[in-house]
């Protein structure tokens, strides 16, 4: 995906947070348009966002995914599914939607999935979409890590699982420009129901360690 064709597309950023605001840095250094779909266009988080990314605009999440050719799904998983119908499935029908979410319970105290095994949050957009083509990818790994993600001892890989090939291929060179190593293709948003789970490992990890800068790599990929 050259700097040509991106300037000539609007990523909508549906969410204001960490996540938003990381993957806005990247789409906007690589040409696109980026508007951040909210709930409050005049909030004080959306201010930040606007602050945090020159250049970028805010809208309602309907009037973001109506503007876009790419959105992003940077919400949290509690209020994922109402974000998703404020948004308005038929603005989204045709249209490549990465989602980054992981199905989090927070009720213990400690996150765990609430979702698994024989459903994803990935399907569940899906679902919520059905006509989008959804790829899951950037959900594990650390917003700072999202854009750029060398790390001291190598370039970590993305696990990606969507139903449309095109789509995937987007992600795949979209990853590649973001400066990760490659994209690694799991299958159908299916496939999801393994990424959330890897998406704990690297959770899990970073709670024993109090250490979130880590990364996965395969190593000895099919050439």
């Amino acid at each position: 995906m050259s700097n040509a064709t991106s300037s000539q597309q609007t990523v909508a950023i549906l969410g204001n947070g960490v996540v938003g605001i990381a993957l806005a840095k990247g789409f906007l250094e690589q040409g696109y348009r980026v508007v951040f779909g909210t709930r409050d266009v005049a909030g004080s988080k959306t201010r930040e966002a606007l602050a945090a990314v020159p250049g970028a605009s805010a809208a309602s999440f309907a009037d973001a995914a109506k503007a876009c050719q790419v959105a992003v799904l940077a919400l949290p998983w509690g209020g994922l599914q109402q974000a998703l119908e404020a948004v308005g499935p038929v603005h989204l029908a045709g249209k490549l939607v990465i989602d980054p979410s992981n199905p989090l319970d927070f009720s213990t105290g400690q996150p765990s999935l609430a979702l698994g095994h024989s459903d994803s949050a990935g399907e569940l957009v899906q679902r919520l979409l059905p006509g989008a083509k959804v790829v899951k990818a950037f959900n594990t790994i650390t917003a700072g890590h999202m854009v750029r993600p060398q790390l001291p001892d190598g370039t970590p890989d993305m696990f990606i699982a969507g139903n449309d090939a095109q789509a995937k291929a987007e992600v795949s060179a979209l990853l590649k420009a973001f400066g990760w190593r490659t994209a690694i293709d799991m299958g159908d948003i299916q496939a999801s129901r393994l990424l959330e789970p890897l998406a704990m490992v690297w959770i899990s990890y970073g709670f024993r360690n109090n250490h979130w800068t880590h990364g996965f790599s395969l190593l000895g990929q099919k050439a």
